[in-house]
């Protein structure tokens, strides 16, 4: 039986990276999404810790991921802050290597956002939660409060738009690359 300090190790290591490119989604800036998801555990830590190792931990994570990144939303509206463009680059890296490395996943990563950015916002949400977040429809459709029809018609019509917009132009490459990870995941 593992500890609670190590489940909960465990399930940071497996769902950060995930809830992260989840809350930014919401976020639209890398930074604050992280933010919002190290609040999210540090709150889960303090006041769920009974959570820890059960299945309800993932879709607890899933939830309050999404409500703080509203609420974050919300504060920074009223507030009357906006958004800011990404940070600027850092100073030139000394490796041309890592620095092309970088500059080839920004561009996919660009290229997976654009592809979404397709999709109607709750379209948007039920795909990540599916297929990033790997919940089946029966869970997405609990963690959201919606039917399973719901779920598999947002599926259906979040495929079909991330297949016409694939092809619409996307190089064959990462059409085959975005095909293989979002159908067959």
């Amino acid at each position: 039986m593992h500890s609670p300090e190590k489940a909960f190790k465990d399930l940071f290591d497996q769902e950060y990276n995930n809830l992260c490119r989840y809350a930014l989604s919401y976020m639209q800036d890398s930074h604050l999404a992280e933010d919002v998801v190290q609040e999210t555990f540090v709150k889960f830590w303090e006041q769920k810790k009974e959570l820890v190792g059960t299945p309800n931990a993932k879709f607890y994570l899933v939830t309050a991921v999404r409500n703080n990144c509203i609420s974050a939303i919300r504060k920074q509206q009223s507030s009357g802050l906006k958004f800011t463009a990404e940070t600027p680059e850092p100073d030139p890296e000394p490796y041309i290597t890592t620095r092309q490395a970088q500059e080839d996943a920004k561009t996919q990563s660009k290229k997976i956002a654009d592809a979404l950015d397709q999709l109607p916002p709750k379209c948007k949400e039920v795909f990540l939660l599916v297929k990033l977040h790997g919940m089946s429809y029966k869970q997405a459709a609990d963690a959201l409060d919606l039917s399973v029809k719901t779920i598999e018609n947002q599926m259906g019509k979040a495929i079909k738009t991330l297949r016409d917009y694939v092809s619409a132009g996307v190089t064959a490459l990462f059409a085959l690359l975005f095909l293989n990870y979002t159908l067959f995941k």
